[in-house]
């Protein structure tokens, strides 16, 4: 999703170069609207997995598993730029706590296959918990990089 944000304003700069200024306003504002409808279209996806019942288990499954792997290929870019030796207490806290958050969000994953009408609010709940942990731990972890 990032990336495609990314993408969207570099070929949008590239256009805006060659339109009047009233047409770089417009596109400009364009932009911003697409940005913050995108933002807000991430923000929904956790709104509408909440409210899955256990009869959609299989539907919050995958789009759990999906919304997983792409931040897993956040996070292995966010690996491919440390170097434990180099970094300093705080980086390497910061990636130590990612780590042990994601490993708690792949737990509390496989324990939701496991969930029945009963427990599944509860394994649920533990699931979105786990992943606004990670995603914290992620966030940390990229803003410590900077």
């Amino acid at each position: 999703m990032k990336y495609k944000i990314l993408l969207t304003l570099s070929l949008s700069a590239l256009v805006l170069a060659g339109c009047s200024k009233s047409e770089r306003a417009e596109a400009k504002a364009d932009i911003k609207e697409a940005y913050v409808d995108t933002k807000a279209a991430v923000a929904d996806a956790w709104t509408d997995l909440k409210d899955y019942t256990f009869e959609k288990r299989s539907d919050f499954t995958t789009r759990t598993a999906a919304m997983t792997a792409k931040l897993d290929a956040e996070v292995s870019e966010l690996q491919a730029s440390y170097a434990a030796d180099k970094a300093s207490a705080s980086r390497k806290a910061a990636m130590e706590e990612l780590k042990n958050s994601r490993a708690e969000l792949g737990e509390k994953l496989a324990a939701l296959g496991n969930a029945t009408s009963d427990t599944w609010a509860s394994a649920k709940a533990s699931v979105i918990a786990a992943w606004d942990r990670t995603e914290a731990a992620y966030k940390k972890a990229k803003a410590d990089n900077s």
